[in-house]
């Protein structure tokens, strides 16, 4: 019988992995693979395909997320991750300059959403009212992309919502509503809804499932998952993208089989790009 899954929390620091885990499964074929995960719903999808294929076994340590997750695999501390999109892995290559890593396949589409504790509609959040946003850059703007799209605020014009990273307060063009937007730490921002004084925020669909919200049920307005540039990828070091046992989880997460469990576990708040 295949071994559990090792489900830890990581203590990453100046770009170093402190873990039981290390790129050694990339010189020995018979060891685990270590992969960074993100708890909901990323480990969830890791254990079910890893319960089900003989073709790798995996070592699995939950991250919130954050820039260290992927400099773990650039410095080679840990041969894969997922928990993130593109843009944010882009946005992070382009603040660091590291590279060493790779793409491996799009997994499923977490669609961002706007969530309050003290209004049902957005129709009922005060002029004035402070709105919480993911402050890494690439999630940021596409908080200010969903307000733009329900009608809460306009952007510059000229802007190419691709170029996440220009995106900032400063693009605002029109905020009739005169709403304040205070940037948390994307991993924090479902916590300012217990605060008083933040009537809204939004939040990655991952931490809001994790915070025991329904994206479907709670969330006020949320990105549609057409054409949606955000679905969340399997990352390699640039070292073991041909290893087998990467290829097999790459073929196994993105096959229809999983596709079809996201959507029975998830419905509409993670959507598999597998169809």
């Amino acid at each position: 019988m295949k071994n559990r899954a090792l489900l830890l929390a990581l203590a990453l620091g100046a770009g170093t992995l402190t873990a039981c885990t290390s790129t050694s499964a990339a010189s020995d074929p018979d060891a685990p693979l270590g992969i960074l995960a993100s708890s909901t719903p990323h480990a969830e999808i890791l254990e079910w395909v890893d319960e089900r294929d003989d073709g790798f076994e995996l070592d699995i340590s939950i991250v919130t997320g954050g820039p260290e997750a992927n400099a773990a695999l650039s410095n080679g501390s840990i041969p894969l991750n997922f928990f993130q999109h593109e843009p944010y892995l882009l946005d992070w290559q382009d603040q660091t300059g590291l590279d060493g890593v790779e793409v491996l396949a799009p997994v499923h589409i977490e669609p961002i959403s706007l969530y309050s504790q003290q209004h049902a509609t957005i129709a009922e959040i005060p002029d004035g009212a402070r709105i919480a946003l993911p402050r890494s850059a690439s999630n940021f703007a596409r908080g200010l992309l969903l307000l733009q799209d329900h009608g809460l605020l306009t952007l510059d014009s000229e802007l190419d919502p691709a170029a996440v990273s220009q995106i900032t307060l400063a693009s605002i063009t029109g905020n009739p509503h005169n709403f304040e937007f205070l940037p948390v730490e994307d991993e924090l921002v479902s916590r300012t809804l217990d605060d008083p004084t933040v009537a809204a925020a939004v939040i990655n669909s991952n931490y809001a499932l994790e915070a025991g919200y329904d994206p479907s049920a709670d969330g006020l307005i949320a990105e549609s998952p057409v054409d949606n540039p955000y679905a969340n990828i399997l990352v390699a070091s640039t070292d073991v993208v041909d290893d087998p046992r990467v290829i097999a989880l790459r073929d196994a997460l993105t096959s229809p089989e999983t596709a079809e469990w996201i959507r029975e576990r998830f419905g509409s708040a993670v959507v598999p790009v597998a169809e």
